[in-house]
């Protein structure tokens, strides 16, 4: 749970020299375009020291929510792992706090063993569709990486309303590319303002 996530950090930050030049490329090449932002793996944001202190915290706690929780079915196994990727965007979003990062932490924790709780049956479905050979004593499989996903739930929950779920869809989807527009023409305005003043 250490080793992993900072070999992988190690290897993401040899990217951000590429990705700063390859952002300020592309600024420079369709400067009227707003400010253009380029994604790396989480595993750039891992080795913050706050984030394996929270994670590590967070890997008994995840066990004892998962016996305690009323209405969970989800023992995380693997998934304990992967908690520190779960918890990237978390410690920028507390500003560093590490008391407010591990409070979200248990929140999110909590809610992602109940949506992975909901979503087992498909999971499990899947999963034996696919020929999955499932563990012995096993009656459901699911995950609280990718199966506990609030907006995989949402889209999933939102698709048992058939066409009406569908329309929600589709106007959340175009509702947040209009937003997403507006934000890139009012920065590219901006932009436009401080190299026209200097």
């Amino acid at each position: 749970m250490v080793l992993i996530p900072k070999m992988a950090a190690m290897l993401m930050e040899g990217l951000l020299p590429i990705s700063d030049a390859a952002s300020t490329f592309i600024e420079t090449k369709f400067h009227n375009r707003g400010k253009i932002y380029i994604g790396l793996d989480s595993a750039v944001g891992i080795g913050h020291p706050i984030t394996l202190a929270v994670s590590l915290i967070l890997v008994p706690l995840t066990v004892f929510l998962a016996v305690v929780l009323p209405g969970n079915k989800v023992l995380p196994f693997a998934d304990l792992a992967v908690i520190p990727f779960m918890f990237v965007l978390i410690i920028p979003m507390v500003g560093g706090n590490g008391f407010r990062a591990l409070i979200t932490g248990i929140i999110t924790i909590a809610s992602g063993l109940l949506i992975s709780t909901n979503l087992a049956p498909m999971m499990t479905e899947a999963a034996m569709n696919a020929h999955f050979k499932m563990p012995e004593g096993a009656m459901a499989i699911s995950s609280i990486c990718d199966g506990a996903n609030p907006l995989t739930w949402m889209i999933v929950r939102l698709n048992d309303f058939g066409m009406i779920g569908l329309g929600a869809l589709v106007v959340l989807a175009g509702g947040l590319a209009v937003m997403n527009r507006n934000r890139i023409i009012k920065e590219a305005k901006m932009l436009h303002n401080e190299t026209t003043a200097e």
